[in-house]
């Protein structure tokens, strides 16, 4: 399933992207969930509704802040060990809630990675993408010779939003640790470390 063309466009997608502007973004993001949480604790809003209503937004938020955090939200997704229940069933829709990029990127991406046109590398091609997922999304087409395949787009701009992301997230990771010790339990510096090198491969 494909989500629908957002109404605005996303955190994430903006065309010119600065690291500090990126940054801001992430931490705010994190204080604001940060907040949340400590609103939660202080006036005792642990029922079920609430924390899906939590959830949800997190899922949102993640959405907006694009594909390392979507893929970061679906790897949590399977952690019943760190997170509620509420948590791990939102984080869920992660799987299949990825916004595709447009088809003119597609084919650019595709154009400039193999050297030529759209036209001479594939019989047909198909504009609407059968899969969206946080690294990139998949289309069919069929070849010259008569072959159908599927072909896998990597994310326009991917490679440096990583790096921004990853940035960022690793000042606040040291933020944590240093002014936030309750976080020490969840070992981010593990997690940081472990997702850096999934998604860089």
């Amino acid at each position: 399933m494909l989500a629908k063309a957002p109404l605005k466009p996303l955190r994430w997608q903006r065309t010119k992207y600065t690291a500090l502007a990126r940054q801001l973004d992430i931490f705010g993001a994190a204080a604001e969930w940060v907040f949340y949480l400590w609103w939660d604790n202080i006036f005792r809003n642990t029922s079920p509704l609430h924390k899906k209503r939590r959830a949800q937004w997190l899922v949102e938020t993640l959405l907006d802040l694009g594909p390392t955090f979507i893929k970061i939200g679906q790897a949590l997704s399977t952690r019943a060990d760190l997170l509620p229940l509420e948590y791990v069933e939102a984080l869920g829709q992660l799987q299949d809630r990825v916004p595709e990029f447009s088809a003119e990127q597609a084919v650019a991406l595709i154009e400039l990675e193999l050297g030529n046109s759209i036209h001479a590398l594939y019989r047909e091609f198909d504009r609407f993408p059968i899969a969206a997922a946080s690294l990139g999304q998949v289309h069919k087409a069929r070849l010259h010779t008569g072959e159908d395949v599927v072909v896998k787009v990597q994310r326009p701009g991917l490679e440096r939003l990583f790096k921004l992301d990853f940035q960022a997230l690793g000042r606040l990771v040291r933020f944590s640790r240093r002014y936030m010790p309750w976080t020490r339990k969840y070992e981010l510096e593990a997690i940081y470390s472990e997702f850096f090198n999934l998604l860089y491969q």
